[in-house]
Formats: structure tokens, sequence, C-alpha cells
């Protein structure tokens, strides 16, 4: 097939004519910015292996996060019940572990979100919900939703005064095996640096070989749990 040419008026340079139906069209050119099918595939490949160096980096940031904020709820709640004391002539709360389960079903204490529920407005003025402070980032378990609390009050403080370092003289008498009566006095201690008020539920922050819990104590400072028998107190924070 022939095709024509036509002078352009203005500059004398043939041009073309158009061209009939007849006639294929031309084939489409790659734009020289285009990736090809290797480029992506490696361009992906990188994506991933980035994505597996940060996403452990990332799920730590966010573990020590929670924990900042655990921490902080802690502090809080310790600086609650020395409020409270103030208020109930240096005595601490009476509230049960489990308030879902309570240890004497006739007569149910209080749950220690409800009895400290009033000085968290006054020990944390900058937070618009209180409530927010017993709850964990790390309780995925629903104590929090159940008791009221991701924190597990100790009981055996119940009315205790909190500047009392050991209780009065207690009589303990047993029976040996061969029939004879055995008697004598002890003393409990409470050193405020070691006694726990408030601690986790649960092991909330895996980071073994240290206890997952942490612990508000009677001193007020706040540290993970110490299972050990003979360990010293954990650095405060």
């Amino acid at each position: 097939m022939k095709t024509r040419f036509n002078s352009n008026p203005v500059s004398g340079e043939p041009r073309r004519a158009h061209r009939s139906g007849s006639d294929p069209a031309p084939f489409p050119t790659l734009s020289p910015q285009a990736f090809t099918l290797i480029e992506l595939l490696v361009v992906i490949v990188i994506l991933g292996v980035l994505a597996g160096l940060l996403l452990p980096a990332l799920s730590r940031a966010k573990a020590q996060a929670d924990n900042t904020v655990c921490v902080n709820n802690l502090r809080q709640l310790g600086t609650a019940l020395r409020l409270y004391t103030d208020d109930n002539h240096g005595r601490l709360p009476r509230a049960e572990i489990l308030p879902t389960q309570p240890i004497d079903p006739q007569k149910p204490l209080p749950r220690i979100c409800d009895v400290l529920g009033t000085y968290l407005g006054r020990a944390a003025a900058t937070n618009p919900n209180p409530a927010t402070v017993f709850k964990c980032p790390r309780d995925q378990v629903g104590y929090f939703a159940r008791e009221g609390s991701s924190y597990e009050w100790n009981a055996d403080l119940n009315g205790h005064a909190i500047d009392e370092t050991q209780t009065r003289n207690l009589f303990f008498a047993y029976q040996t095996p061969g029939g004879q009566s055995v008697s004598t006095n002890l003393v409990q201690s409470f050193p405020p640096v070691s006694t726990p008020l408030l601690l986790d539920y649960e092991e909330f922050h895996p980071r073994p070989p240290k206890s997952g819990k942490n612990v508000v104590f009677e001193d007020g400072h706040v540290a993970p749990l110490d299972v050990t028998a003979d360990a010293a107190p954990a650095p405060a924070s």
C-alpha cells in the first residue's frame, strides 16, 4: 500500500497523511520509566526483608511502652492508697483478692477499684478517666472486665496499718507426731520496701528470668516481682 505525503505549507517538509482503516496500528512502546517484572520482584523482596527486621523491634518497643503504662498505673494506685490511709487513721482498706470469688460469700468485701475510685481522682488529676488506671494494657485475660482491676490486692494487709512494720506476737501451738505439744510466739514482719500492695494478676510482662508481674510496694516504689527467697529488694522505679 502506498502512502501519500503532502507538503507542509509552512515548513515545506513532507507530512504523512492519515492511514486508512486497513493499516495496522503502530506497536505501543514502553515508557523508559516503567518497572520490569524482575525489578518489582526485587523491590518486594527488599520490603519483606526490611519488615522482618523492623517488626521485632516494633514489638519490643510496644511491650516497653505497655510496661511503662503499667508501672505508672501502679504508682498512681500506691499514691491513692496513701491518701486512703490518711483519711482512715493510717489503716489500709479491706477488699477482695478476686471479687467474683469472695473469700466469705456471705460477707463479701468491696472491690479495690471501688474503694480507691474517689482517691484516684485526686491522685491522677490529669487523667480524665481514673478507672483506666486499674487496667494494665497487657491484660488480655479479661481481669479488668471481670474484677474491675488488672491488679491483685494483697488481702493479707486488710485493715493493716500502712506504716506498721510487724504484727503483734502471735501464739502458735502444734502437736508433734509423738504426741508432744509445742507452742511458740511468732512475729510476722511487713517491711515496707518488700511488702506488696498491688500486683499484676498474671505474668503480663514476660521477661525471663525475671517475673512478668509488676508490683507497687508499701513504701510506694514500683518494681518487677522478685520471687526468689533470699533476693534483695528490686531496684525502685
